[in-house]
């Protein structure tokens, strides 16, 4: 499908230029995306080299096992390569469009690769680091987590499920089963190993 009205935006990564294809966003729209993507890669990586045998594991993986473990730190570190190398496709939806609906924050479509829709109520999750992770206004996340959230889905970078959703009913999943094909429990790792304190 031809879509009208794209504007491109320009962001340095860490040396790198990476283009960014915005559709039917208005400027305020594209620079919350554009922190929201900065703050993804930046607490993608450091998710990824703090895979361990931890509390934050087990609360939002399950239990830790070698192989888990490099499950989890493999989809990391393809999730950070992603938003970093890859030029993306962000589409600012409408309720109705783009399977948006009023309860939906984004989505994705798993084959195709690097284009992401984000509804109306992606703009009013919490920025990272605005509130403690306690929070009930964090039970859903935040922009940061949700994009790393919906870039794992692609096939190409992770091929993660939604087996859950909300901090409250992925931590009781958790318990029980592995999570570690489960968007949300990358969502809310990230999150919460952004929040720790540096060693």
């Amino acid at each position: 499908m031809i879509r009208s009205g794209v504007i491109l935006a320009a962001l340095l990564w860490a040396g790198q230029a990476a283009a960014h294809d915005f559709e039917r966003c208005e400027k305020p729209e594209i620079a919350a995306v554009l922190e929201a993507l900065t703050a993804a890669e930046k607490i993608a990586l450091r998710a990824a080299v703090s895979i361990g045998d931890t509390p934050e594991f087990a609360l939002w993986f399950g239990a830790w096992s070698k192989e888990n473990g490099a499950t989890v730190r493999s989809s990391f570190k393809a999730i950070h390569a992603a938003i970093r190398d890859n030029d993306l496709k962000v589409v600012c939806a409408n309720v109705g469009e783009d399977d948006c609906n009023a309860s939906m924050y984004a989505n994705v479509f798993r084959h195709d690769a690097y284009a992401i829709n984000l509804c109306p109520s992606f703009f009013g999750m919490p920025e990272i680091h605005a509130h403690s992770n306690t929070s009930a206004i964090m039970e859903n996340g935040t922009r940061a987590g949700t994009i790393i959230h919906e870039v794992s889905h692609f096939d190409v970078v992770a091929g993660t499920d939604d087996l859950c959703y909300t901090r409250t009913d992925c931590a009781a999943m958790a318990l029980t089963r592995s999570l570690v094909r489960n968007a949300d429990s990358y969502q809310y790792f990230a999150e919460d190993v952004a929040a720790l304190p540096r060693d």
